[in-house]
């Protein structure tokens, strides 16, 4: 059985709180307030200026492989380029001008002028590289997890997905280690810090799943195309299956950095099920949804996910939430509290956010909080 891609409609769709926040009415998704904390805004302003750059560089090289004509590609990156820009200088002398300024919210502008300009995906073709690299490399991971005894799966599944998250076009300190080929699953998964790692809960979860109940059902939001998602989230979801849990992976709906889009899930987990029974089995079944969480940005606000999403959770009795991804982990919802267990999993890959944690570059966040 396969998944039908579906088209999505450019204009906004109606959005819904996450139903598995504890207490949505004083749920912030930023902690950071940039507006009053003149110490670290200048940090981050600049890191979003110099990390545009590259941005446009890509948006020029997608633009001219769609067939667009150089002089409309070298006109939409100028537009995007002068639009971003004024909103950073506007910002700069105007921090409040906008309401709360957070990572959020500049997030939100930089997609929401790159798309006036007429920028779809800067990361499509960067994206497409590393989801057929991260393919041909599956069944072998697969392999080697199937091989092992329980309690050290648990723990190569959870090395697996830090291993994998490091593929993130959206952090300055890998962007070069993507450019100059270094970005290497297993190489990176043998070069992981020792633990115990700066947010260590790793005991606590293996001890929950080898001696606690099955879940009923997991929802699983997945981050970043290629490695990440390819083999860290999907050995991951296959072990929840595998195990007699329900599975709903849900992506973003529109393209913004190198994230995967639901759109872009939908035909690799066909291919998985092409190659993997597990999975061919769980999708035939309904035990594998895919379900667009309705979101637009590598940061994500859970008041505003699709309504599928919602109603999906809803139906599935969802007891295991696992957020994953400095963006959705660690810069939002690191603190948010939910009615279920729920694993927050990420690298740290930049050195703002780890300031702000007291931690380090390439720190390892596995946050499980017990229901």
């Amino acid at each position: 059985m396969t998944l039908d891609a579906v088209t999505r409609p450019q204009a906004a769709p109606p959005t819904a709180v996450f139903p598995l926040l504890n207490q949505p009415v004083t749920y912030f998704p930023c902690v950071l307030d940039l507006t009053k904390d003149e110490e670290r805004r200048p940090y981050w302003l600049n890191l979003f200026r110099e990390h545009y750059v590259g941005l446009l560089e890509l948006a020029m090289a997608d633009a001219l492989d769609r067939g667009v004509p150089r002089d409309v590609a070298e006109a939409q990156e100028a537009n995007a380029r002068a639009g971003f820009g004024a909103y950073l200088n506007q910002i700069e002398s105007e921090p409040d001008v906008f309401g709360k300024l957070t990572i959020l919210r500049i997030c939100q502008a930089r997609e929401g002028c790159l798309r006036r300009a007429g920028i779809p995906d800067p990361y499509r073709l960067a994206k497409q590289q590393e989801n057929e690299t991260a393919m041909a490399l599956l069944p072998a991971v697969l392999a080697e997890i199937d091989a092992l005894a329980i309690e050290d799966r648990v723990d190569r599944i959870m090395r697996g997905i830090f291993a994998g998250n490091v593929f993130d076009l959206g952090a300055v300190s890998t962007i070069e280690m993507f450019k100059d080929g270094k970005l290497d699953f297993h190489h990176t998964l043998n070069k992981l810090k020792a633990r115990p790692w700066f947010v260590d809960h790793l005991d606590a979860w293996r001890d929950r799943w080898i001696n606690g109940p099955k879940h009923n059902c997991a929802v699983m939001f997945v981050d970043n195309a290629g490695p990440d998602v390819l083999l860290g989230m999907i050995p991951f979801a296959r072990e929840l299956l595998r195990r007699g849990t329900r599975v709903i992976l849900t992506a973003n709906q529109t393209p913004t950095l190198n994230d995967v889009t639901h759109d872009e899930l939908v035909p690799l987990v066909n291919r998985i099920a092409e190659m993997d029974p597990l999975i061919s089995q769980s999708l035939s079944a309904g035990e594998l949804e895919l379900v667009s969480s309705g979101n637009r940005f590598p940061l994500i606000d859970l008041r505003r996910i699709s309504t599928e999403l919602a109603d999906a959770v809803y139906a599935r009795d969802v007891d295991l939430c696992v957020i994953e991804g400095m963006g959705r982990a660690i810069e939002t919802n690191f603190d948010a509290k939910f009615t279920c267990d729920t694993l927050k999993l990420a690298m740290i890959k930049d050195l703002g956010v780890g300031e702000a944690m007291g931690a380090e570059l390439y720190d390892l966040v596995l946050r499980f909080d017990p229901e």
